[in-house]
């Protein structure tokens, strides 16, 4: 009896001691849960601190890439609102207009490492932040990471002179800049009416994202009057200041529309004057030679039999669509960065060599073009056939052991002034 007793009684002590236990291990769970939640909430909070930016004239622009929304404030911060959704970011990343280039005036970072930058479209419609990745940016656009939100870009590019560029007359206000082509582009501070019969001799030229031409002038006889003056606005004859078959507005009275596509998508789309640019000797002609001058930058006019559809006779009112192929680049360079760093990597002698044959084969192949994204899995196959999807750090003249391997490429548009493919290695 008594043994049954003492049974008993140990057992209730080691139910009441698991009971104990048990209380004190789920207050102890409570207790880390509370905290938890707690450094949850405060690692939650993104905050971020605001920089200055300082580029180069003409590398404060960006394109969109169509992949990251803008907000109005650093997007990771609380309240952020959408500015432009990735449907809008898309349409961006596709239009050929001035307009839609983005201007960067200043970085933020978070506290998360994350960094923003601070974007409007030239054309003023949207303004906001977008992610460009975990690099400082504040001096440099190309720091900014692949697969974010805006890679960098050139409003301009240099274009030829005219054959005649002396004594030249103006019909129109000259610019500090081409229009659109500059966050701070505007009419020059003289008056038109002090420098519009004068004459002037052009001494640059540029092309705009459209592929608009645009000379420099300078006054001949008021030599601190200068600007930009779009090409269509000029004369090289004395007679008349003003083109002809135009109206106060500079637009044809006589209009035909020229729309360019590529891959059956339009690239731009310019109004003409029958009279003025596709009658010659007294024919009015869509041809090569009377499209050339319309040709956005960085297309050619396909080999193909409908490369020109006009939609019949060529008269006042009438269109023409013209299809077009991207130029192949005739020269091309390839550099090497460490993928995240975004560090140049330096090659040795003997990789340096087969990188040259690789751009080699790439132009013997025609693979890439002018303005047009570069073909990673082209270039890809390039590596993987000259052995070098993985290099050693003897390779880029470093000591040590170790190796780095290939992780992608650089798909930003070529520029045609200073073709390179970028490939990162990590």
């Amino acid at each position: 009896m008594h043994s049954l007793i003492k049974k008993i009684t140990l057992t209730s002590i080691a139910v009441l001691a698991l009971a104990s236990v048990a209380t004190v291990n789920a207050d102890a769970a409570k207790h880390h849960t509370k905290v938890a939640t707690k450094t949850a909430k405060r690692v939650k909070k993104t905050t971020a601190s605001y920089y200055k930016v300082s580029y180069a004239e003409n590398a404060a622009y960006a394109k969109s890439t169509g992949i990251v929304t803008v907000f109005n404030k650093p997007g990771r911060l609380s309240g952020a609102k959408v500015v432009a959704s990735k449907k809008t970011m898309k349409q961006l990343a596709k239009s050929m207009s001035p307009k839609d280039v983005f201007y960067v005036y200043g970085m933020a970072k978070t506290n998360t490492g994350l960094y923003y930058a601070h974007i409007v479209t030239l054309g003023g419609k949207y303004r906001g932040w977008v992610y460009v990745g975990k690099h400082d940016i504040s001096t440099d656009l190309n720091n900014i990471d692949r697969n974010t939100g805006i890679v960098a870009t050139k409003t301009l590019t240099y274009a030829s002179l005219p054959k005649k560029t002396t004594n030249i007359k103006i019909s129109n206000s000259l610019w500090t800049f081409p229009n659109y082509s500059r966050i701070n582009a505007k009419v020059i501070p003289h008056k038109k009416t002090t420098y519009i019969k004068d004459t002037f001799t052009i001494d640059g030229a540029v092309k705009n994202t459209l592929g608009w031409t645009y000379y420099h002038v300078t006054d001949n006889k008021k030599k601190n009057i200068d600007g930009w003056i779009f090409s269509k606005n000029i004369s090289t004859t004395m007679k008349s200041t003003t083109t002809t078959n135009t109206d106060k507005n500079n637009t044809p009275t006589d209009p035909y529309t020229l729309t360019f596509n590529y891959n059956g998508s339009p690239v731009n789309t310019v109004i003409v004057s029958v009279k003025n640019d596709l009658t010659v000797n007294g024919t009015a002609k869509v041809n090569a030679d009377t499209l050339a001058k319309f040709i956005p930058s960085g297309y050619q006019i396909t080999t193909d039999a409908n490369a020109i559809n006009t939609d019949g006779p060529i008269v006042s009112g009438g269109k023409a669509i013209i299809n077009l192929a991207p130029k192949n680049v005739t020269r091309i360079a390839i550099q090497l960065k460490q993928n995240g760093t975004n560090n140049v990597l330096t090659p040795s002698t003997s990789l340096n060599n087969t990188l040259t044959t690789i751009a080699n084969d790439l132009l013997a192949n025609k693979s890439v073009f002018v303005d047009q994204p570069v073909n990673a899995d082209v270039v890809k196959a390039e590596l993987t056939s000259k052995n070098i999807t993985t290099i050693t750090q003897s390779d880029l003249g470093l000591t040590g052991a170790g190796s780095l391997t290939y992780t992608g490429v650089d798909t930003t548009k070529i520029d045609g002034n200073n073709p390179v493919i970028t490939i990162y290695f990590q």
